[in-house]
């Protein structure tokens, strides 16, 4: 198998046709380049060097391993850009709860996965390729739209039909593919790239709660001065009793978020936000 795959060259093909489309039209132009100002605005160039930093320590430690080849290179750039920033950022959003991390190990570590990697793994020529990306993304984001209104409630099941119906064809295909090509494959070398989005996953966890947790912090700080002083000794007062509370507890930020943030106000006394943090504290030892 080449570096990459007809699929993974389709994709490379189908993003350089649409970025030639995107700079030759200036109205798409202008809003492509106002989105990657945004996407490396100061926060988030901190953001995607800590993701970097991170995964390529990891990468560092697993190169010195007597199993390491570089064609795993390409995976864990393809797994980083496809999940692992997605992992993060949904992290750090607003919708991220104590149960975030969870439900990502429990939506990726599925039977599904096998069948993902079977699909990914034998793909079709390279003409078939180019067919499929473009019509599969269209029904897509037709679904989507049609899923969104009441009107296109019919149209809505009948695409589902369609995926579904695509879905078990390019299954049955692959596999059609698979049994005349498996014997081609490396079986250490192809062991390794089905594990390497699980173990990079599972060696994230800790990243992705330290950015949760900053993220759930950095927002409940925020929305405490707008009923605080604006002296900044009482600021970082009340800000070291919440963390001396809730430690490294997402769950315990987002209650004091969510329960106790309210009950402040801007002339509250030390002795009254301490009062607050102590009913805090005794409510967190009672659901022990």
């Amino acid at each position: 198998m080449g570096i990459l795959s007809t699929r993974e060259w389709a994709t490379v093909i189908w993003a350089f046709i649409f970025f030639v489309y995107a700079m030759v039209h200036r109205q798409i132009r202008e809003a492509f380049w106002k989105v990657v100002k945004i996407f490396f605005g100061k926060k988030l160039r901190i953001l995607w060097g800590t993701i970097l930093l991170y995964v390529l320590g990891i990468t560092l430690i697993f190169y010195h391993l007597p199993f390491w080849d570089n064609v795993y290179i390409k995976d864990i750039i393809v797994w980083l850009l496809f999940s692992g920033l997605i992992y993060c950022m949904n992290a750090v959003s607003q919708e991220a709860d104590e149960e975030y991390i969870r439900k990502v190990l429990k939506d990726n570590l599925k039977l599904t996965a096998i069948l993902e990697f079977i699909i990914s793994t034998f793909t079709f020529n390279i003409w078939v390729e180019l067919a499929i990306i473009p019509i599969t993304t269209m029904i897509v984001m037709m679904n989507v739209i049609a899923e969104r209104k009441e009107e296109y409630e019919k149209v809505h099941k009948l695409l589902d039909i369609v995926l579904a119906v695509a879905g078990f064809w390019i299954l049955y295909e692959t596999i059609k593919i698979g049994i005349h090509e498996y014997k081609e494959l490396d079986a250490l070398n192809t062991f390794i790239s089905f594990m390497i989005p699980i173990v990079y996953l599972i060696l994230m966890i800790p990243l992705e709660y330290i950015l949760e947790l900053y993220s759930k912090y950095e927002l409940l700080f925020v929305r405490m001065s707008f009923k605080e002083e604006k002296d900044k000794k009482i600021q970082r007062r009340h800000r070291w009793l919440v963390i001396k509370v809730c430690k490294l507890s997402v769950h315990k930020v987002l209650l004091f978020q969510k329960k106790y943030w309210c009950k402040m106000y801007s002339r509250m006394s030390m002795e009254g936000f301490e009062k607050l943090i102590e009913e805090f504290r005794n409510e967190c030892n009672n659901e022990r």
